[in-house]
């Protein structure tokens, strides 16, 4: 059994599935920057955040 090829895989897929994540949560924020405004997102973060 090959374990340095396996953790390859593993830390390959876990920086696809960030990369993913990033680039969601990037086309999230513009899109809803576009339909309202910074202050939707200023609204959300403080939401949740605070």
């Amino acid at each position: 059994m090959t374990t340095g090829s396996s953790t390859v895989a593993w830390r390959s897929l876990l920086l696809w599935g960030s990369a993913a994540l990033v680039v969601t949560v990037t086309a999230v924020s513009f899109v809803l920057w576009g339909l309202n405004g910074p202050a939707y997102l200023v609204d959300l973060i403080a939401t949740y955040c605070l």
